[in-house]
């Protein structure tokens, strides 16, 4: 092959499917209790259930429940189910035992092997922290006496060492002797070390460490410190990153059997589902037909998003976050993907395989931080700027910036995350016609903040604008003091066109020529271009107000919209 007949970067190999089509596969193939059937179905159920990692593991048992899930718990490897529990058990550095008791019942329900070897899986500190929370031990060997005379459960090991004054309720009190019970059946050596454990270790030591043991396993998964996952958010102008860069993330290979079982293999369904929903990133990663570069994206998104929910301070086992967040960092990546690629398709797969997905994101983000920085300075303006403005506004200038689902189409209530350069350019057009509305307000005197800070109802931002506008149009100084009954009555008579309800045709050439001049006097420069628009719009709510009125009756200004009217005395 010539050099003029090599393929470019990033283009499709003919008879492969790319990572796109395989992750459709991926959510094509049977779901919820469905796929879990198909699991327990296969020739080799238990390595079908250990090919799985522990966050597919947990989004399945946690989708389908405890009850029908017991087969695929038993099949479970015990690192699978310590992965599990680290997910589920934990808000931020304490632990959580009451999602434990689920995960440990159902591994009870399979029998006393499967209950020491999950134990032995497990750090002897949290082992020795849910006997603590449950428990008060006592050292029967060491000559220690109950008092039995408090009004609670005691349990005697059957070894007769230990006597454990119980402090849960009834279920919780039966979950701990049944692990007791089977753990001695299984390693009598192993559950006299937990008691011993958690009679004579500080709560507070034992938690820490923990804590310590699961945030490294965590962090493999992405889940990183709170400090370093707000590294996402550090702002990247798109001009410092370049294709072929090779900052691309590499995850080696797992070597270990042990963190083989929680390793991420493929993106859980409910962030493969937010992926494909991103047309720009879909359409990239369909270029992607290497399988070892396709896994290697998806276990990087999935870390992408964990580094997300780090940031966010959410519990990973919180799934509704997770699908929030994976939401969020696709679109951000996306949105960071089409900047860098100059929304070329054949670049941005390029950039896939040369770029991390933590830049690509802070390339997004930066640019929807742009946006939110114009959006701080229109404020007080957006407050009565009527939607969508205030709402777009609003939106942006929350703790991170979000789109409105008003410039959606149809619009909708609510944010979403940004996600193409076509948003951008629709958000931005609505700022700089606000900014427009409001240069115009302000040239013609009016106190934006002090309206802002008036109870409703209260004037709208175009109420001044499009009351200066009557003013003009009926031979007057403009001025957005309300109007009178005579301007309203001289307005109807002069503006429209005898014997009709639509403006005159020159209203439009002198309106223009007018807001032009205020716009200068007031310092405004640029805002021309956004005036044709603006205008149409504001003489349109004039035509369609006073339109419908007889030309020379008597108005009554209470039934008059989109302008200010003095109060009449009856």
């Amino acid at each position: 092959m010539t050099p003029t007949d090599r393929e470019p970067p990033g283009s499709p190999t003919p008879g492969l499917p790319g990572t796109l089509t395989r992750l459709r596969g991926e959510l094509a193939q049977p779901r919820g209790m469905q796929r879990v059937e198909a699991l327990l179905s296969a020739d080799e159920p238990a390595a079908a259930v250990a090919a799985l990692s522990a966050p597919e593991l947990f989004e399945l048992v946690t989708q389908v429940g405890f009850a029908d899930t017991q087969e695929l718990i038993a099949l479970a490897t015990p690192a699978q189910l310590r992965g599990c529990l680290d997910l589920d058990g934990w808000d931020r550095d304490r632990l959580l035992v009451d999602p434990l008791k689920p995960w440990l019942a159902a591994v009870v329900e399979v029998g006393f092997e499967k209950v020491g070897q999950v134990w032995a899986a497990l750090d002897p500190e949290l082992r020795a922290l849910f006997v603590q929370r449950h428990a008060r031990v006592v050292d029967l060997s060491l000559g220690e006496e109950p008092d039995e005379t408090i009004e609670r459960p005691w349990y005697y090991t059957t070894d007769g060492y230990f006597c454990l004054e119980q402090t849960g309720d009834e279920d919780t009190n039966r979950l701990v002797r049944a692990v007791l019970d089977d753990l001695y059946r299984a390693d009598p050596a192993l559950a006299r070390h937990t008691l011993m454990a958690a009679r004579s270790e500080p709560p507070t030591e034992l938690e820490e460490q923990a804590y310590r043991w699961r945030s490294g396993r965590m962090a493999d998964l992405g889940y990183v410190d709170f400090h370093d996952a707000l590294e996402l958010f550090a702002p990247l102008e798109p001009d410092k990153v370049v294709i072929g860069e090779g900052t691309a993330e590499d995850f080696g290979q797992v070597i270990d059997d042990d963190a083989a079982d929680v390793a991420p293999r493929a993106l859980p369904a409910t962030i493969a589902g937010e992926v494909v929903a991103r047309s720009f990133l879909a359409r990239a990663l369909e270029r992607i037909d290497d399988p070892a570069e396709g896994q290697r994206l998806q276990t990087a998104l999935l870390v992408l998003t964990n580094k997300l929910l780090s940031a966010a301070r959410v519990r990973p086992g919180d799934l509704e976050a997770l699908r929030r967040g994976a939401g969020y960092a696709a679109s951000t990546v996306s949105l960071g993907l089409e900047v860098i690629a100059r929304g070329d398709v054949a670049r941005a797969a390029a950039a896939l395989t040369s770029v991390s997905l933590t830049r690509l994101h802070r390339v997004g983000y930066t640019v929807t931080l742009k946006l939110a920085r114009l959006a701080r300075g229109l404020v007080v303006g957006a407050v009565t700027a009527g939607p969508p403005a205030a709402a777009v506004v609003e939106a942006l200038v929350a703790l991170r910036p979000w789109m409105s689902r008003e410039l959606d189409q149809p619009p909708a209530r609510g944010v979403r995350p940004f996600e193409s350069q076509a948003d951008v350019r629709r958000v931005a057009e609505v700022l700089a016609r606000l900014t427009v509305r409001i240069a115009v307000a302000e040239s013609l005197g009016v106190d934006l903040p002090a309206i802002a800070r008036l109870p409703e109802p209260r004037p709208q931002l175009d109420d001044h604008v499009r009351t200066a506008l009557v003013r003009a149009m009926a031979g007057a100084v403009p001025s957005p003091a309300p109007l009178t009954a005579t301007e309203l009555r001289t307005f109807r008579a002069t503006a429209f066109a005898p014997g009709a309800a639509t403006l005159r045709d020159d209203v439009a050439e002198r309106a223009h020529a007018l807001i032009a001049r205020w716009l200068d006097a007031g310092g405004v420069r640029g805002g021309h271009d956004q005036l044709p628009g603006l205008l149409a719009g504001w003489l349109g709510d004039l035509e369609r107000a006073f339109g419908p009125l007889a030309a020379g009756q008597e108005i009554d200004g209470r039934f008059v919209d989109g302008v200010l009217v003095a109060a009449t005395r009856s």
